[in-house]
C-alpha cells in the first residue's frame, strides 16, 4: 500500500468505470461533465480519447478502463470527470458518479500501482485512485 493513503474522513467522489467502482479524493475532482465532442489526436496512445474544449480550456481526455485492466462492453461512456493533480488536468472517462461521501469501510491494500488502497463498502470493493500515480502513468504514455 502506498504511504500516502487518503484518510477515511476525507470526502471522495465515487465513480463507476465499466463494471468497477473507484473513488477519487474530492480535492482532485474539479467537476463532472458530459463527454461532449472530443477531437482525435493522431499518434496518441490507446488510453487517449482525444482533446476537448471545456469552457475555453483544452483538456486531454483519457479512457483509463484499459489501463485498469477493464473492457468496455455495450454503450460507450458519455461522461467525464475533470481531475487535477497540482495543475495537471485531464478528463477521465467515467460511466457514472455513484456517490460523494467519506469512505465508510476499512482500508485494505490494493494490488495496483494506480490505487492507493481499496475499501469494502456495502459488499462492493471500491478502488481508491492514486491520482498522482495515474497522471504519471498517463504522461509516460
Amino acid at each position: 500500500m502506498n504511504a500516502d493513503v487518503s484518510g477515511q474522513d476525507e470526502v471522495h467522489v465515487r465513480v463507476r468505470i465499466c463494471s468497477e467502482l473507484y473513488a477519487l479524493p474530492v480535492g482532485a475532482v474539479l467537476e463532472v461533465a458530459t463527454l461532449g465532442e472530443v477531437g482525435p489526436v493522431p499518434g496518441a496512445p490507446s488510453t487517449a480519447v482525444g482533446i476537448r474544449n471545456l469552457r475555453g480550456q483544452v483538456l486531454p481526455v483519457f479512457d483509463v478502463a484499459s489501463l485498469f485492466g477493464l473492457r468496455r462492453d455495450g454503450a460507450p461512456a458519455r461522461r467525464m470527470l475533470v481531475a487535477d493533480d497540482g495543475g495537471r488536468r485531464a478528463g477521465i472517462v467515467i460511466d457514472e458518479v455513484t456517490d460523494v461521501a467519506p469512505l465508510s469501510g476499512a482500508l485494505q491494500e490494493a494490488d495496483s500501482r494506480f490505487l492507493s488502497c481499496a475499501v469494502l463498502e456495502e459488499g462492493a470493493l471500491v478502488g481508491v485512485v492514486d491520482v498522482p500515480a495515474l497522471f504519471d502513468a498517463l504522461e509516460a504514455r
